[in-house]
């Protein structure tokens, strides 16, 4: 294998690298989400705990608590050691790099051969930079990679005594808001009930029929206004008066 055939090789590594810590970047998503909902598990069953003595589901309950949110504290700390302060290595900038290629072209202009020393220097400089970096970078990557299995495990523990915890909780009677307490009824007043004969009772006069409504307007076409009927009593009247 020749020097070209080197520099590719390290640069892949240093891409594959670099291609697994977004991956790891990504898989911490899930850890976190679940650190917070156990997070939310254990102070729901702790707010609704009520002490009523240490009887056997109480001491088992405070307990298997205990454990859950130790190992719960356990997988935050792995987690905070795989996303935080974690260093990675990267070759210098794309002009920082030319700059240096136009200065071992000049360093070597004056020699005969200098093109390729020049050429020679560079190709060792960025396979040097590559191994290097892909190298830090596998470290890294290999550490973060224990920390969130270790994240994993603890997370695993949290669950299982969470859900025994939960049973104990449950079947032991321990949340407040299941337990039966006393219903106080305070009376501010008497009621006074006062009976009597509804058959004595006078009944109220019948309200009379309503007084008949005033007829419809009518107008025919060239505006004029049709009378209106007359009412009953009008023509009454006018019979009277004949």
């Amino acid at each position: 294998m020749d020097k070209k055939d080197a520099i590719t090789l390290y640069e892949k590594l240093y891409f594959h690298e670099i291609d697994a810590r977004e991956k790891l970047n990504a898989r911490l998503q899930t850890p976190l989400t679940l650190i917070v909902s156990f997070v939310g598990v254990l102070a729901f069953m702790l707010q609704n705990y009520e002490h009523l003595g240490f009887s056997t589901a109480a001491i088992v309950f405070l307990l298997l608590l205990g454990l859950a949110t130790t190992a719960l504290a356990f997988a935050t700390f792995f987690f905070i050691r795989s996303w935080y302060n974690n260093t990675y290595s990267f070759v210098p900038a794309a002009i920082e790099t030319e700059l240096y290629r136009e200065t071992l072209k000049k360093t070597y202009a004056q020699y005969e051969n200098g093109e390729q020393l020049a050429a020679e220097h560079f190709s060792d400089y960025l396979m040097n930079y590559y191994v290097q970096a892909s190298s830090e970078n596998t470290k890294c990557n290999d550490r973060r990679s224990i920390y969130l299995h270790k994240t994993s495990g603890a997370l695993i523990t949290t669950a299982a005594v969470a859900f025994l915890a939960f049973i104990a909780f449950y079947l032991g009677g321990l949340d407040k808001s299941k337990i039966n307490k006393a219903t106080e009824v305070s009376i501010i007043s008497p009621v006074t009930i006062n009976g009597g004969n509804m058959a004595n009772t006078p009944s109220k006069p019948a309200p009379p029929p309503p007084p008949p409504p005033p007829p419809m307007r009518q107008i025919r076409e060239g505006v004029e206004v049709v009378p209106p009927p007359p009412t009953p009593n009008q023509s009454g009247g006018k019979k009277d008066g004949k």
